[in-house]
């Protein structure tokens, strides 16, 4: 019977071989089955590199030490293959996790030639860039895969790690004697980082080359309102390639990039969208770009992507959420009167009973329950990376059918036997009720400080038992439809009306520390691109837990009824109500965490804030759910 369970668990097919055959072309990309027949050695290296392919890769390195010295091979043979594997990245013709195991082979093979290298050599280099995610941001995806590419092609990274303050960023910029400095980071509070460290190091004149990243930077932000307040030299990086470009051009590089196809304006436009639509790093930007894009969409098509009908069902909610606007006096805090410009959101809906008031921790989570949630679209194209650039519709979902999907059903068995992701979640139920543009949320005043984080064992039904625990105040928009997150709670004169609150629930959840310690393991370990795929599944497995735990609430206050039945739209909000996550548009203020800690405390499930509001692991997400029927997205310019 072991022998039975251990042939289970072989995998015979490697997905990620097949995909590369899938995208392979005659002329840059060689299959699995091709032969190394009648090739030099040099052209056997080279191309094992752009194969990523490091079976008999040792004894061509025998071979070629016959010939050349160590250092010889690396930099005239193998980054050789590397800058063939960066032009096939630029020209689309190369996908990233085909990059990564490009890489590995590089540092496989450097690996092998290290003992057969002086010291001298060893410490040669053709340039230095010291490489950190900015204070208090967690997540290190894209900055380790600048670390992979530029180390793979010849320079030499310093990688501090994240969290990491402008002062340590510049000793290590001084102690190594590095050419350059980048910095890394996911969330607007990092761009806000960005541009302080940026800020003080003009005060100080330093003026070492900077190259930013990260998901939530434009092109725009960097060269026009960064380039003015910073004189070094400065660049935007959208990619790890665009880091080792910057390396390249600083050091006087020479690299011949591959001149841009021609195109009609309509399929520009379609690329345009969709390396927006992979960028988008939460389903909240995707209205923003649904609604740009929505003329484009309109456009007849023969077939249609899932993700193309996605973003169409998310560009609808901006008219289902389209109220008019009302102007209403509001009493402030200090006993004066305004005059508020708002939506006039209905508050005739039931408000839903929930099953208890405070707040409850859950452990016992079922992973494959949780992966029924698990959106493909955004982990194959957003975390992977899989794009469908300039191929067809159908070739492209034949690829994810063949390819990507027998390789997550490898990966999950792996999560599973390794015990990399252990789903926990901690949420609650508060009365509350909204005062203009705040949320007030209410605790019972007789309640006990033991039992506030826990189920209260009483009732919340008088107004006169209640007082205010948290308020949270959210913007408006300032034109248009004026909607606030607060509209979509009773307001407190109605509350006193009807001498009843409204419903709150606040969520948090995670997949555990593991999965951040078992991808660290994969870096470390040069496994480049079961390193990409084991993050992407860990984040995405994060959001579906989130995704899932909201249908709970939505089970529980009894409104999961309108739900929908396909789970593509019911990914584009296809229910009730909405979950809302700080740092987006409609609650964009990350301090507001605390507050959250405040209620549920989640770090009984072993989540902890960092000192820029930012939650460690980063495989987990906060929320709050308002259930009205009218709450969806929305942004504020």
């Amino acid at each position: 019977m072991p022998e039975e369970s251990n042939r289970e668990l072989v995998c015979t097919y490697d997905p990620l071989k097949e995909f590369l055959a899938h995208y392979a072309d005659a002329k840059s990309t060689k299959s699995e089955s091709t032969s190394y027949a009648g090739m030099t050695v040099e052209e056997k290296l080279k191309q094992r590199i752009i194969d990523g392919d490091k079976l008999g890769l040792d004894d061509d390195l025998r071979e070629a030490l016959q010939t050349y010295s160590a250092l010889q091979i690396i930099n005239d043979i193998l980054l050789g293959g590397m800058k063939v594997v960066g032009d096939l990245f630029g020209a689309g013709e190369m996908q990233l996790p085909f990059v990564l195991q490009s890489a590995e082979t590089m540092k496989a093979a450097v690996k092998f030639l290290e003992p057969y290298m002086e010291k001298v050599e060893g410490e040669q280099s053709k340039g230095v860039m010291v490489l950190a995610t900015v204070k208090g941001d967690v997540h290190d995806i894209g900055k380790n895969l600048v670390d992979i590419i530029l180390t793979n092609n010849g320079y030499r990274v310093v990688n501090l790690g994240i969290k990491v303050a402008l002062e340590p960023m510049l000793e290590a910029v001084t102690r190594e004697h590095a050419d350059a400095l980048g910095m890394s980071g996911l969330l607007v509070k990092s761009t806000a980082i960005m541009k302080e460290n940026l800020e003080v190091m003009e005060s100080r004149n330093i003026r070492i080359p900077v190259v930013l990243g990260g998901a939530a930077l434009t092109r725009k932000f960097v060269e026009k309102d960064l380039r003015a307040l910073y004189k070094g030299t400065l660049s935007y990086a959208q990619d790890a390639f665009d880091g080792l470009h910057f390396m390249e051009q600083l050091k006087g590089g020479v690299r011949a990039i591959s001149s841009p196809t021609v195109v009609t304006r309509e399929a520009a436009a379609e690329l345009e969208f969709e390396e927006e639509l992979d960028n988008a790093t939460g389903a909240e930007s995707k209205i923003v770009m649904a609604s740009r894009a929505l003329p484009w969409l309109q456009h007849p098509k023969k077939t249609v992507s899932a993700s193309e009908k996605s973003v169409e069902l998310e560009a609808l909610q901006e008219e289902i959420a389209d109220f008019p606007i009302a102007v209403e006096r509001i009493e402030t805090a200090e006993g004066t009167e305004k005059l508020v410009r708002t939506s006039k959101t209905p508050h005739d809906n039931p408000v839903p009973t929930p099953p208890f008031w405070g707040s409850r921790v859950v452990e016992d989570i079922k992973i494959e329950k949780v992966w029924e949630y698990l959106n493909e679209v955004a982990l194959f194209r957003g975390q992977w990376q899989m794009k469908r650039g300039k191929r067809s519709v159908e070739v492209f979902e034949k690829q994810i059918e063949e390819v990507a999907r027998p390789k997550l059903a490898e990966l999950k068995l792996r999560a599973k036997r390794d015990r990399m992701l252990s789903p926990k979640v901690v949420y609650g139920y508060f009365p509350c009720w909204a005062e203009g543009e705040d949320l007030v949320v209410l605790k019972p005043r007789s309640l006990a400080t033991s039992q506030i984080y826990d189920r209260w064992d009483l009732s919340v039904s008088s107004l006169n038992d209640l007082e205010e625990w948290k308020r949270f105040t959210f913007p408006r928009q300032p034109t248009a439809r004026r909607l606030c997150l607060a509209d979509f709670y009773l307001p407190k004169e109605e509350a006193e009306r009807r001498n009843t609150t409204d419903v709150v629930a606040f969520t948090a959840v995670t997949v555990g520390l593991e999965a951040s310690r078992y991808t660290k393991k994969l870096f470390e370990a040069n496994e480049y691109s079961d390193y990409l795929f084991m993050h992407g599944l860990s984040v995405e497995t994060a959001e579906a837990l989130a995704e899932y735990w909201h249908k709970v609430v939505r089970t529980e206050l009894g409104i999961a009824g309108n739900d929908a039945k396909d789970m593509q739209r019911l990914f584009s909000q296809g229910y009730q109500g909405s979950r809302y996550s700080f740092g987006y548009p409609a609650c964009p203020n990350l301090e507001d965490q605390t507050k959250l800690f405040e209620l549920i405390r989640p770090e009984r499930i072993d989540i902890t804030l960092t000192e820029e509001y930012h939650l460690e692991p980063e495989q987990s997400t906060t929320a709050i759910v308002a259930h009205h029927p009218q709450a969806k997205y929305f942004s504020i310019k």
